[in-house]
């Protein structure tokens, strides 16, 4: 998918926190991590940290750290 095509999905400002939690539970990997999440909801890593980081902000989230995998 190129940059042209993950601008127009939603943008990550208006991603629900529920449908961000779901897709995080529903992940097929133990480690979610942000170019996953970009992916599933088509915008670019950088908006989706961006909403991740709003939403760990907002005590929706907690950062953890995969060891080696960097961190959500």
């Amino acid at each position: 998918m190129t940059s042209d095509e993950k601008n127009h999905g939603d943008s990550p400002e208006r991603i629900e926190s529920d449908k961000l939690v779901t897709a995080i539970r529903d992940a097929p990997a133990p480690v979610v991590n942000t170019g996953y999440l970009a992916d599933e909801f088509e915008t670019s890593p950088d908006s989706m940290r961006e909403r991740l980081d709003e939403m760990v902000e907002d005590g929706v989230l907690e950062r953890a750290e995969a060891r080696g995998r960097g961190n959500l």
